[in-house]
């Protein structure tokens, strides 16, 4: 019984720190490639992005659409600290 009284409060303090918000601010830099038109480069930064959305955001992703003649390519990529 002493031994769970010892072992409850640290199984307290391992549950609050997991349930802690993971933060992180993150600099982008998105380029545009569209049929006919020069690539476009745009940077953004963001402060406290958080849980998931810091999972959707941070690394690369890349994105086609188009019809019949037009096309545009995007291309994020972000690195969050």
């Amino acid at each position: 019984m002493r031994e769970l009284m010892y072992l409850f409060p640290l199984a307290l303090g391992l549950f609050v720190f997991s349930s802690c918000s993971k933060c992180k601010d993150c600099s982008c830099t998105q380029t545009i490639s569209q049929t006919g038109v020069g690539d476009f480069t745009q940077s953004v930064e963001f402060t406290d992005v958080c849980d998931e959305d810091l999972d959707a955001i941070e690394g690369t992703t890349t994105f086609t659409q188009g019809v019949p003649g037009f096309e545009q390519s995007v291309v994020q990529s972000c690195e969050c600290k």
